[in-house]
């Protein structure tokens, strides 16, 4: 099989996934620019953690564990930017509003800015001395060509078409001078700074639980269409959707049984696409698409409401609601996280009732990337809380 035989069966996505690279340890530390599950947090200034508000629990007001940290920087921006998702594992809040909580983080540090902008301006010089040094090569090139086959001879002061013009290595018109072509960006690519990544920074305001820690590494979203086909957007039946099962202690023959309730959630047709788009990429933990769409995983919620219409389409506008501290904007889908990361959470954990049990954790951010100006403190870091939507597993009732 060819390379574009193959390249043919493979489907590629503008989503990026983020796979469980190395466990975090005394020998693997993160650094800022990386992006982990589990651990300790890493604050964009060690003197500069968020508000303890912001990092309890809603429900119990009692201190969340850190479930991720994206580095996150945006395209054509200097600054450092990063979300951390938070929740509360205590069974008691299960379910609760304000038990999963989302943070967005940015440093407009000036002397790092301006030291990227320095940076970036000799990369543009490079990247334009490079640019006209291949014009010069191929115009030397059209020239030596036209030369070549010229109806003249080397007696009228013209070159011979005999000799060897790549004799000399300056004269060889295909050594190419450096082409800065950059190769396809990855997401880790795109919101990686040039510079060395900072130190670990460890002063918490509050004492954070921590699960196991895992670092990870991202790459795009690809489909082996050879193995299977994508299926198409779902469309899910709005009266269904909207009737929830719950048990009725006063007429049990209405009870549902396990099996009914477990059929009812593989009969979700969001859930099937949902199961079925993973299946690609099981050991996915994190999906990475600015401006896109979330991959929902049920539509029976209040989350799928925001995303679903009441004729069962996807909304071309999802209803997310728009950002308090910046009311004239609108909020955008992010990043989500996804059901694997629970299993490597809870590595090693036996009690398993007591787990994690959403589906997925879905993370919008105002689509300016605006945060006010009193917010920001005296190191230039400042934090606002970002729309967070969970998607619970489909309570089993007998």
């Amino acid at each position: 099989m060819s390379e574009s035989d193959y390249e043919d069966e493979l489907g590629e996505s503008k989503t990026f996934l983020g796979f469980v690279d190395v466990p975090i340890s005394e020998s693997e530390l993160p650094e800022l620019e990386d992006t982990f599950i589990g651990g300790k947090p890493i604050w964009l200034n060690p003197n500069s953690p968020p508000s303890k508000e912001l990092l309890l629990c809603k429900s119990c007001q009692e201190p969340m564990h850190l479930l991720l940290q994206c580095y996150a920087n945006l395209a054509n921006t200097l600054y450092d930017r990063v979300i951390y998702i938070l929740g509360c594992n205590k069974p008691q809040c299960r379910r609760k509003k304000g038990s999963v909580r989302a943070i967005r983080a940015i440093s407009k540090d000036p002397d790092l800015i301006k030291r990227r902008e320095q940076e970036l301006e000799e990369f543009e010089n490079k990247k334009k001395a490079a640019q006209q040094k291949e014009e010069e090569t191929k115009s030397k090139l059209e020239s030596l060509a036209n030369s070549l086959f010229s109806p003249s001879d080397s007696t009228n002061g013209q070159p011979n078409p005999f000799s060897n013009p790549f004799a000399q290595e300056s004269s060889n018109p295909f050594a190419q001078p450096g082409k800065m072509e950059p190769a396809k960006p990855t997401y880790a690519e795109v919101t990686k700074p040039a510079e060395k990544a900072r130190p670990q920074f460890s002063k918490e305001p509050v004492n954070l639980p921590s699960y196991p820690g895992y670092i990870l590494y991202v790459d795009q979203e690809v489909f082996d269409l050879k193995k299977q086909k994508l299926p198409p957007l779902p469309e899910v039946d709005a009266a269904a959707s909207a009737q929830i099962s719950q048990p009725n202690p006063s007429n049990p023959s209405k009870i549902p049984t396990l099996d009914e309730n477990v059929s009812k959630m593989v009969d979700d047709p969001t859930f099937q696409h949902f199961s079925h788009i993973v299946s690609f990429n099981p050991t996915q933990v994190l999906r990475y698409d600015l401006n896109g769409s979330p991959l929902l995983y049920s539509s029976k919620d209040d989350v799928a409401k925001l995303f679903y219409d009441s004729n069962g389409r996807l909304r071309p506008q999802a209803l997310i609601p728009n950002p308090p501290y910046n009311p004239s904007s609108e909020r955008r889908f992010e990043l989500q996280l996804m059901p694997k990361a629970i299993i490597d959470l809870e590595a090693g954990t036996d009690d398993i009732l007591s787990g994690m049990e959403w589906g997925t954790i879905i993370v919008a951010t105002d689509s300016m990337d605006y945060i006010p100006d009193h917010m920001y403190d005296e190191n230039h870091v400042g934090y606002v809380e970002e729309w967070c939507g969970v998607q619970w597993e489909e309570e089993l009732k007998l």
